[in-house]
């Protein structure tokens, strides 16, 4: 619906058909005498005008004024055609009888079919009996009559509208809109209905004395759209009723009041508006309910991507709640927030950001004073040709700081580092196919820490020196099945220097061990600490192509270290002189499922840390699930094992029945967090979603459930739908 609307093509029915007849050429057998010089054009007039074809059985003149077409009635006239059966032209008074069935296409626009019709003044004005139209191959309109008023104005009589397909077993659409007078004003791109009776099944819903909606061809206009009934523990039943207001081409305004049975009073606004290098959305909500005994409550929120010159993006993403349940009794957001405000550009070898963040967190167990709620970054990061030594260098600038506006003992209430790091690596093939890599880092960082109680030293700097080396030894093995397999030896040597400093540790509290990371400099995702030590990164993978289009991946392996510094947390992976062992598994085939795993477990084999994931999306079915745990690391503010499980899943019933499950089960908790069940319907002319879902909420530890109706009538407004019908499907 935010979509610009397509620009009118200016040319209606009457234009079409006048230009249509406006005849250059004649069928062999034609008389000698020129039907266009008949008409008072001459050929090369006709030419020039952009005249078309006449094609007929027969074509006579009756007399000094009458032009008589006969059997099997043709005209083109660019991408317009009308069939009909005869066609009489006066001269003397410009009228026309046209006896059908008649058919008038015009691309893919419209369609008109009538059992005759009477038109004068170029085919522009006139009357058409027992008609069908077609809009935009959605939208079907048949009338008793047609009359076209003016070039603009065409008003039509004991209407029924549906975009439903009519069937010989199902003459009854499931949606129709009944009216005893229809005016459409092409250039507007509306219908007025008068004494309009809206049915569904047959059955009388509401009557309407003047009704207005957008024809096909029209994406935004003025107007209601699709209401949402809910029903739920917090509000009862509530309906939901946007009001779009198409304030011009590039800026809209949605109005969405909301009431509840429960006393549940709110309103919700949106405003959009496109610029020539950007779009930019403000909203907000306000709400009086019964939740929070009678308080106003409310939320704003903001929302642009700006590119400004030289090719930097400005974007941002603000939000502010009044409470901590807002957004989730209103079903709009997550309960861990993030406003941002960043400057950014990105090029083939260089980023540069800036970026001011603030951290809400609106769950029972977090206290947002202890948070380091305001934050600040500033990124240069660019790559670049290492001269006299060959390969690649790269350069990399940070700035951070943050604050807290209570501090912890292990948590100062402010922090401020800036860091360097000059990197260098090459790559190159060695003897036997062995691939051979070289690479060192000096990282630089500069601590300022306050206040002076923290428990910290005001000012410390951090040097650390690094070098890389790297063997990889791929070997390749093509079977006579047309499979090929590689395996693929990897033994990465990394040293850096010992010493450790005492340093507050926000931003690398979980670092993580995966195949993504087996293989690099440092595992801490934050500037907060960095790996040290003589480490060895050792692995192997393996991989298999098939020419059926399925491949696998297995990758096995763990880091050794030549002695503990004690840089991570005794729970975490990557403990002790030597990590856990990770396993890490994919699948692809060309069938649509990819499935993945990670394991990370002891000598012992004991598992510490889990996760699958499977993804199968076909024309009949689709499935997303996964399953991970984890073992208790306090220092990462998991003082239990976690362990969930969870699945969404669709499967196509018919053509146009959907039904949908899905759920998040806590399996330490033996508890479920989320569970929904909905079933979807879609036809050519109807899109209707339910859904009941029930879910647990991290700001109030209770349950709450839903249960959501949404029924949207297509066809109309530039509100298409994907599916077609066949007349032997029903609902």
């Amino acid at each position: 619906m935010g979509r610009k609307p397509r620009t009118p093509s200016g040319r209606g029915f009457g234009r079409a058909v006048a230009c249509a007849l406006g005849l250059l050429t004649l069928p062999p057998l034609a008389p000698a005498t020129s039907p266009a010089a008949w008409l008072g054009v001459t050929p090369a007039q006709a030419q020039e005008a952009g005249f078309a074809t006449l094609l007929a059985d027969s074509l006579y003149l009756d007399g000094p004024d009458r032009l008589i077409a006969e059997g099997n009635v043709e005209a083109f006239f660019g991408d317009a055609r009308l069939t009909a059966s005869r066609i009489v032209y006066d001269r003397a008074t410009g009228a026309m009888q046209i006896a059908g069935p008649l058919v008038l296409t015009e691309g893919t626009r419209a369609v008109l079919l009538a059992d005759s019709a009477e038109l004068r003044e170029g085919l522009r004005l006139g009357l058409i009996r027992s008609a069908r139209v077609v809009l935009e191959q959605q939208l079907q309109i048949a009338a008793g009559t047609v009359e076209r008023r003016s070039e603009r104005y065409t008003e039509m009589n004991n209407v029924v509208a549906s975009a439903c397909e009519i069937c010989p077993e199902r003459n009854t659409p499931l949606w129709e809109v009944r009216a005893d007078r229809v005016v459409h004003d092409t250039e507007e791109r509306q219908l007025y209905f008068e004494g309009a009776r809206f049915r569904m099944f047959g059955l009388p819903v509401a009557y309407i004395p003047r009704l207005r909606v957008p024809d096909p061809s029209l994406d935004r206009a003025t107007g209601f759209l699709s209401p949402r009934l809910s029903l739920d523990s917090d509000h009862g039943v509530g309906v939901r009723a946007p009001y779009f207001v198409a304030l011009s081409e590039d800026k809209d305004l949605t109005l969405t009041p909301f009431l509840g049975t429960k006393g549940t009073y709110a309103l919700e606004a949106r405003y959009r508006q496109a610029f020539s290098n950007g779009d930019l959305e403000l909203g907000g909500l306000v709400a009086h309910d019964s939740i929070r005994n009678g308080e106003l409550r409310g939320m704003v929120y903001a929302e642009g991507d700006f590119a400004i010159p030289r090719g930097y993006r400005l974007s941002f993403n603000l939000i502010q709640p009044s409470d901590r349940t807002l957004l989730e009794d209103y079903d709009r957001g997550t309960p861990r927030l993030t406003s941002d405000l960043t400057l950014e550009r990105v090029r083939r070898d260089e980023r540069v950001r800036v970026q001011a963040l603030q951290f809400r967190s609106l769950r029972l167990g977090d206290v947002n004073a202890n948070l380091p709620n305001s934050v600040g970054q500033g990124l240069y990061d660019r790559r670049f040709d290492m001269p006299g030594l060959g390969g690649t260098g790269r350069l990399r600038l940070e700035a951070e700081g943050y604050s807290r506006r209570q501090p912890l003992p292990a948590d100062p209430k402010r922090v401020a580092r800036f860091s360097a790091d000059l990197g260098w690596r090459r790559d190159a093939v060695l003897p036997g196919g062995v691939l051979g890599t070289v690479g060192a880092n000096l990282g630089f960082d500069h601590f300022r820490i306050g206040a002076a109680n923290s428990g910290f030293a005001p000012s410390v700097t951090r040097w650390r020196p690094s070098l890389m080396a790297e063997l990889r030894w791929p070997l390749v093995r093509a079977t006579s099945g047309g499979a090929s397999h590689v395996i693929e030896p990897i033994a990465q040597v990394i040293w850096s220097d010992d010493k450790t400093h005492a340093l507050p540790n926000t931003t690398s509290r979980m670092p993580e061990l995966d195949e993504g990371n087996l293989f690099s400099f440092d595992r801490f995702p934050g500037g907060d600490a960095r790996e040290a030590g003589l480490r060895a990164n050792l692995g192997i993978s393996w991989t298999r192509y098939d020419p059926d289009g399925w491949s696998s991946t297995l990758t096995l392996g763990r880091i050794v270290r030549n002695r503990d510094l004690g840089q991570f947390s005794p729970g975490s992976p990557l403990a002790g002189r030597q990590s856990d062992w990770l396993l890490a598994a994919s699948v692809d085939t060309a069938a649509g499922l990819t499935l993945s795993s990670r394991s990370l477990f002891s000598d012992d084999f004991d598992l510490t840390r889990s996760a699958i994931e499977l993804d199968w999306t076909t024309s009949e079915f689709g499935i997303s699930t996964s399953y991970m745990r984890i073992e208790a690391d306090p220092f990462e503010n998991r003082p239990v094992a976690a362990s969930e499980w969870t699945f969404d899943g669709s499967r196509a019933l018919t053509d146009y029945w959907t039904a949908r499950v899905g759920w998040r089960y806590d399996v330490a908790s033996q508890r479920a967090a989320r569970t929904s069940i909905g079933l979807d319907y879609e036809n050519e002319c109807l899109r209707m979603a339910m859904q009941i879902e029930r879910q647990y909420s991290a700001t109030t530890n209770s349950t709450s459930t839903r249960f959501g109706l949404n029924v949207d009538i297509l066809g109309i407004g530039g509100n298409p739908s994907t599916s077609r019908s066949r007349c032997s499907d029903g609902l």
